[in-house]
C-alpha cells in the first residue's frame, strides 16, 4: 500500500469550508486506499500561537473536528508532531544540507520581507521548510497532499532529499505532491477577494453555532455590479454559487438558481438562504457526531497515544538509518 503523509497546523480552534474542501475531504478519502500518516503540527503552530491554553484547545478541537468529518483512527496513524522527538532531531541534521539562499526564497519569508516586516520574522517561520522536510522524510511517503501555497515547501523537501542521497546513498524517496481538485485548491473567501482564512475573517465555519454560520453566509460577497434583484447577475466567480456547487446536493436547484440569477429573477437573499440550508444539510451528520464526541474528554489523548506508538516505530527507524550513514 502506498504511503501518504499530511500535517495539520493547529493555528486556530475550528475548521472552515476552505479547510474541508482544500484538504480534509481529500485526506479522508485517501484513508480507504493508502497507508496514511496524519499529524497535528503543533511545533509549526508555535510560529504564531504563543498561548499554552490556546494551543491545547486548538489541538483538541481539530482532532474532534477530523473525527467528526470521517477520519478513522483505525485506518490512519494520527499523531502529534511534538510527541515524536525524531522530528526536530532530523530537522537539525537536514539543516546542514540546505543553502541559506533557498530558505530566503520561501514564500512565507519573502512575503514578510516584501511588506517591510522582516524584523518581525521569528526564526521558526524562517526555519519552517526545514522542519517540514523532516516531518515528511521521516516517513518516506509516496504522496504528500498539499495546497498550492505548500508546493514550494515540498520542492524544498525534495531538494534536501536529493542532496542527502547524493552524498550518502539512496536514503529518501522523493515524495510527490497530491493536489486537491482545481476548484478547491484556493477556495475564495466570503469577501470575494482572498483565499478563505480565519485570520482575515472571510470564512464559513463548519462547527460554529447555526446563527454564526447563517450570518457568515448572509454576509457573503456576491456581484457588486448588481444593485437590484431584477438586475441580471454574474454567476462566474461569485462566491455564493461556488459554495453552492460544493455543498448543495440538489444540482437541479443550483442550475435553476443560476439561470434565474443571470436573468434577474432571483434576489441574493433567496440564493443565500438556500445555500445556508444546503450547507447545514451537507454538514449536519458531522455536526451531530462532533457534539457526541465532545462529551468524551479522554478520547483525543487516547487517539494520540495510539498514533504516537505507531509513528515512533517508523520515525525512529528512519532516524537511526540517517545517523548511521552520517556517522552519529
Amino acid at each position: 500500500m502506498k504511503r501518504v503523509l499530511s500535517g495539520i497546523k493547529p493555528s486556530s480552534d475550528s475548521l472552515h469550508l476552505g479547510n474541508y474542501f482544500g484538504a480534509i475531504k481529500q485526506q479522508i478519502e485517501l484513508q480507504a486506499n493508502y497507508q496514511c500518516f496524519f499529524f497535528i503540527a503543533d511545533l509549526h503552530a508555535l510560529t504564531t500561537v504563543h498561548s499554552k491554553e490556546e494551543l491545547q484547545k486548538n489541538i483538541r478541537n481539530i482532532i474532534l473536528d477530523y473525527l467528526a468529518l470521517g477520519l478513522d483512527p483505525e485506518k490512519v496513524t494520527f499523531f502529534r508532531q511534538s510527541d515524536i522527538p525524531a522530528h526536530p532531531y532530523l530537522a537539525v541534521i537536514l539543516s546542514n544540507f540546505i543553502p541559506l539562499g533557498l530558505l530566503k526564497r520561501a514564500h512565507a519569508y519573502k512575503d514578510k520581507v516584501a511588506k517591510g516586516e522582516e524584523s518581525s520574522v521569528n526564526a521558526g517561520l524562517f526555519y519552517y521548510p526545514v522542519l517540514m522536510a523532516a516531518d515528511i522524510l521521516l516517513y518516506k511517503p509516496t504522496y504528500v497532499p498539499v495546497g498550492e501555497d505548500q508546493i514550494q515547501h515540498l520542492e524544498i523537501t525534495r531538494d534536501i532529499a536529493e542532496r542527502f542521497n547524493k552524498l550518502y546513498g539512496q536514503t529518501f524517496p522523493l515524495p510527490q505532491p497530491f493536489l486537491p481538485k482545481k476548484e478547491s485548491r484556493r477556495l475564495i473567501g466570503t469577501d470575494g477577494k482572498k483565499k478563505m482564512s480565519k485570520s482575515i475573517g472571510n470564512i464559513i465555519s463548519i462547527f460554529a453555532p447555526e446563527e454564526v454560520i447563517k450570518k457568515q453566509i448572509m454576509n457573503s460577497y456576491t456581484d457588486p455590479q448588481r444593485i437590484h434583484p431584477t438586475d441580471p447577475g454574474r454567476v462566474e466567480g461569485n462566491p455564493v454559487f461556488i459554495y453552492h456547487h460544493l455543498v448543495n446536493k440538489n444540482k437541479e436547484e443550483v442550475a435553476e438558481l443560476e439561470a434565474r440569477y443571470r436573468q434577474g429573477k432571483v434576489g441574493d437573499v433567496e440564493v443565500k438562504e438556500k445555500l445556508y440550508r444546503a450547507f447545514m444539510d451537507y454538514f449536519g451528520p458531522a455536526r451531530k457526531r462532533r457534539k457526541k464526541l465532545s462529551s468524551k474528554p479522554q478520547l483525543t489523548e487516547e487517539i494520540l497515544l495510539q498514533g504516537k506508538k505507531k509513528a515512533s516505530q517508523l520515525a525512529e527507524k528512519t532516524l537511526a538509518e540517517v545517523k548511521e550513514k552520517i556517522g552519529l
